[in-house]
């Protein structure tokens, strides 16, 4: 049986939400109110998108929705930004923060797709 390759966009968003929800618990972030606000790289994100617009200020818990629900691709960017960015050092924990941004790094990240952004 021959097999046939397939792009892994949608099982790479649910490891977003598992990682993301992984270090929810780990730095006790408040994902009802701790904020996230949109960059122009995140905004310009395409494939399956939950309509991200630059300047738009969400919480982790609105991600998660855009995220798993229309299958975004821009919130999936979003939140890899905002938590690897805690990961490498290049922002402290949310808890010592006063204003998050998540277009402030070097970071690549990807919606899990090859070809579409899908």
């Amino acid at each position: 049986m021959e097999k046939e390759r397939r792009e892994v966009a949608s099982l790479t968003k649910i490891m977003t939400f598992y990682t993301a929800l992984q270090l929810v618990d780990k730095y006790e972030i408040e994902i009802k109110t701790e904020f996230v606000t949109v960059c122009d790289e995140v905004s310009a994100v395409t494939g399956t998108t939950a309509n991200l617009l630059t300047g738009d200020k969400l919480t982790v818990e609105q991600l998660f929705y855009g995220l798993m629900l229309p299958s975004g691709n821009d919130a999936a960017h979003c939140l890899a930004k905002f938590f690897g960015e805690i990961l490498v050092g290049v922002k402290a924990p949310p808890s010592k923060l006063e204003e998050k941004s998540t277009c402030d790094s070097d970071l690549e990240v990807d919606g899990g797709s090859e070809k579409t952004g899908t």
